[in-house]
């Protein structure tokens, strides 16, 4: 045979080769998919089924709504979960097509400042926060639920606490732990600390003109399955008293409140914060501010030449971008 044809053959052999590896790269890849879609799908169903259960263990009377992702609804609280998966849908998996707005940074914001306004307090729960801090999770569904231990304020004493008091109280009962902060006060029943509240140092302030010291409230917790009447504006009603401040503010957090505490205190709202993005990998369940991801993922990226975009290479990675629903923005004008 003519030494040509013996290279093209081999040239077609080598083809060949490379076209069968790539169909079965391909099978592989689909099956991985295919098992990995199954786990997802699993841990999705688990968790629904997890969190409805609790939510029915505190209150009955709910209604269960199918979609994209299932909703709880307590009629006779005005209350509703979103009972939110990580990852929500896959575009490259069959049946998980993305759908339409889901995905864009606003869509929980809109939903809560909707069902706000028809007097229906939305609640986003995501799959990382109940397993991160389902303790916290179940007594606040106890507590929205109408279940839990209920204290009124009067019956209280309320007293400075000591930083390491702080800390410990709101690592145990606050969904964002703790944070420091100059002012720390609690309210106690027999010996037992049952609602913390934290604020800042002062800061100078232009309001109207006029130059004030602004104050921020950090934190306010109740301790796990107890709700304490009236603790908030006792604890407000103190710190005014002791430290004389031209005016509070604060932020309520849309993915859990409406607000409405705020308001009944003569707070104002003043803005509309917009959603932080964050991103999560559904095999760790741990969530990242994209300016505080973990130092091997910074370190990978800036060392491969693959990618010039972070999301990107984050997505490559398998992390999942989320957004909250953002924060309401209140003051509290105490000198006039």
């Amino acid at each position: 045979m003519h030494p040509a044809f013996h290279l093209e053959t081999a040239l077609i052999q080598k083809k060949c080769n490379f076209a069968s590896s790539k169909i079965i790269m391909m099978v592989d890849t689909l099956e991985h998919i295919a098992a990995d879609s199954k786990v997802r799908r699993a841990m999705q169903a688990e968790y629904w089924t997890e969190i409805i259960d609790c939510i029915l263990q505190y209150n009955p009377e709910v209604e269960i709504v199918d979609g994209t992702f299932k909703t709880v609804l307590v009629r006779n609280k005005n209350l509703a979960f979103h009972l939110l998966p990580v990852p929500f849908a896959r575009k490259d998996l069959p049946g998980q097509e993305d759908p339409a707005g889901l995905h864009t940074p606003t869509f929980f914001q809109e939903q809560s400042l909707e069902y706000a306004s028809r007097g229906i307090q939305s609640v986003h729960l995501w799959q990382d926060v109940w397993v991160a801090k389902q303790k916290i999770v179940r007594s606040r569904i106890a507590v929205l639920s109408g279940s839990g231990v209920r204290i009124m304020a009067r019956r209280t004493k309320l007293r400075r606490i000591t930083r390491d008091v702080m800390f410990d109280f709101f690592a145990t009962n606050h969904l964002q732990g703790f944070v420091d902060a100059r002012y720390n006060y609690g309210l106690f029943s027999g010996g037992q600390l049952l609602a913390a509240a934290s604020f800042s140092s002062g800061r100078k302030m232009k309001r109207n003109g006029i130059t004030v010291r602004s104050f921020e409230l950090l934190r306010y917790a109740n301790l796990l399955h107890h709700r304490v009447t009236g603790g908030l504006g006792k604890l407000i009603a103190h710190f005014i008293k002791d430290v004389n401040p031209g005016d509070i503010m604060t932020y309520a957090d849309l993915d859990w409140s409406s607000g409405r505490i705020y308001q009944t205190l003569n707070f104002v709202q003043t803005a509309v914060t917009p959603p932080l993005a964050f991103w999560i990998h559904p095999a760790e369940m741990i969530r990242y501010s994209p300016h505080r991801l973990p130092k091997n993922l910074t370190n990978e990226f800036c060392t491969q030449e693959r990618y010039t975009d972070m999301d990107d290479f984050l997505k490559d990675k398998g992390y999942e971008k989320i957004h909250n629903a953002g924060n309401l923005k209140y003051l509290l004008i105490c000198n006039c």
